[in-house]
């Protein structure tokens, strides 16, 4: 079974990317799962947090870490991806090193 993670750059419920996610999960293979990584509940990065990593960051980054792929889906924003999208990949890729996208 190969297992992809999605990432949604929006975190409104109604949004049209997370809907987007469903219907991709919906055309899968057989033999291949999806599963959202939310981003809703990470706070926002700071350097001063990195000492005491929160829970839910370490959470995020096991996500990420447990599957074969991530796909993410996001809307543009002012010509840029959604600041909580760019918040989500700081906490991916720390603390320095470690960054849970590599590989």
């Amino acid at each position: 079974m190969t297992k992809i993670g999605y990432i949604v750059g929006s975190i409104g419920t109604t949004s049209i990317n997370r809907t987007l996610g469903g219907a991709l999960v919906n055309l899968l293979p057989e033999g291949v799962e999806a599963v959202e990584i939310p981003i809703k509940q990470l706070p926002f990065f700071s350097t001063d947090l990195e000492g005491d990593f929160p829970q839910v960051a370490l959470d995020f980054k096991e996500q990420i870490e447990s599957v074969d792929g991530v796909i993410i889906i996001t809307p543009e924003y002012n010509r840029s991806i959604p600041g909580v999208l760019k918040n989500a990949i700081e906490w991916a890729s720390r603390p320095y090193g470690n960054f849970s996208f590599g590989g």
